[in-house]
This record gives C-alpha cells, sequence and structure tokens, in this order.
C-alpha cells in the first residue's frame, strides 16, 4: 500500500464522526476518504477539508432536522459542500497573499528588489484572482458549474505566474507565500475536480438557476 494511502486512511480515523462505531465505518469505507482519493492532494483533502466539512454539517444538523439536506448527513460527503470549504479555504489562504502584496503586513521591507518585484507583478494579479474566485463561489450558488470551473482555473493561473515572479524571496516571506499561494492553488484544483463531478451528476436542465427569469418566446 502507498505511503499516502496510508497517510489518508489514519487520517480518515480522527475524522470519523465520535458517534461512529467501527463496525459502521471502518477507516477504508470513510466516505470522506474514498471520495479524496478521487481528486488531487488527497491527504491534504482529508485533513484540511475532512474539518471544515464536518463542521458544516453539525452545525446544519444541530440548527434543523433539514440540515441534511443542504450539506449531508454528518460524516457522509455531499460534492457542493465539499467545493465550498475547498473555496473557503482558498478565499482565507488568498487573504493572507493579498496582505502581504498590499504591503500590509508589518516587518517586511518592500525595499528589497526580490520583494519590490515580486509586489510589483503580484499586486493586482492576486486581486484579479481573489475576483475570479469570488466569481466563481457565486456561480456555484447558482448552479452554474462551468462558469465556476472556468473561473477557478484563472485564478490558479494568476496565481501561478505570482508563485513564479516570487520565487527569489527567502527566509520567512517566502515560506508565508508559498503556503499561501500553494495552498490556494491546491484547494481549487480540488474544488475544480469535485466541480466537474457535480456537473456530470445533475441532469441536463435541473437545478434551475435561482435569480434568472425564464426565456421568453416572441
Amino acid at each position: 500500500m502507498a505511503a499516502s494511502t496510508v497517510l489518508v486512511l489514519a487520517l480518515a480515523v480522527l475524522l470519523l464522526p465520535a458517534s461512529s462505531s467501527a463496525a459502521r465505518a471502518p477507516p477504508g469505507s470513510s466516505p470522506l476518504v474514498s471520495t479524496c482519493m478521487e481528486g488531487p492532494f488527497p491527504v491534504h483533502c482529508v485533513k484540511e477539508l475532512g474539518p471544515r466539512l464536518l463542521d458544516v454539517q453539525t452545525a446544519l444538523a444541530s440548527a434543523s432536522p433539514r440540515g441534511a439536506l443542504i450539506a449531508g448527513v454528518p460524516g457522509t460527503v455531499d460534492f457542493s459542500s465539499l467545493v465550498a470549504v475547498a473555496m473557503e479555504a482558498a478565499t482565507e489562504a488568498g487573504a493572507v497573499a493579498s496582505t502581504i502584496f498590499e504591503g500590509k503586513l508589518p516587518g517586511f521591507n518592500a525595499s528589497v528588489p526580490d520583494f519590490k518585484k515580486c509586489l510589483d507583478n503580484c499586486t493586482v494579479t492576486m486581486k484579479s484572482a481573489m475576483k475570479k474566485l469570488h466569481g466563481a463561489t457565486a456561480a456555484m450558488k447558482v448552479h452554474a458549474h462551468q462558469v465556476a470551473t472556468t473561473l477557478a482555473n484563472r485564478a490558479i493561473v494568476d496565481v501561478g505566474s505570482c508563485t513564479m515572479s516570487c520565487h527569489n524571496l527567502t527566509g520567512d516571506m517566502r515560506l508565508i507565500l508559498e503556503a499561501s499561494l500553494v495552498e490556494f492553488q491546491k484547494m481549487l484544483r480540488i474544488a475544480v475536480t469535485f466541480i466537474s463531478k457535480l456537473a456530470a451528476k445533475t441532469p441536463p436542465g435541473a437545478p434551475p438557476m435561482r435569480g434568472v427569469p425564464p426565456a421568453r418566446r416572441p
């Protein structure tokens, strides 16, 4: 068994709901593990998105008996909710990078040549990537899967160009930026994968896009 698979299965044990019994959900059959193994960065998916998804499901279940219809029963995997928490994680990572590129993080000297080049190339690009991410998030709310995928992929390209522009940085600045930019791209790649799976499960014409009036015939 590959090392990454072993680690994913080990993480799954930690993420199973406390009420689950070993007989009901052995680690190898965890819905979260099975789902994350279908996409990129499976270990990251389980470790970072599993707790977020469980938090959402638990909160909804505590507020309404119909909470499972929104995000699934705690311990299961709903593709829409998995995409939503992946985009949430990407937004948080992007916010860290944006703070740095806008010069709002104290303790770093923006006059250092390599840092200045990084800032000059990425300040506008990162803003653009965040706008595309917000657009993708809005598109998902009305089930516009293709629009969401297009915008998410464009945001990934934007951030990839920033990663290249900032590769000469050193020290804490490089660590912070690399972590946030890599996290942004990983989470969006996971989201894009499961948007495509979600789109494949959605029958043509359903569900309807809320807020869009029906076309009128002449």
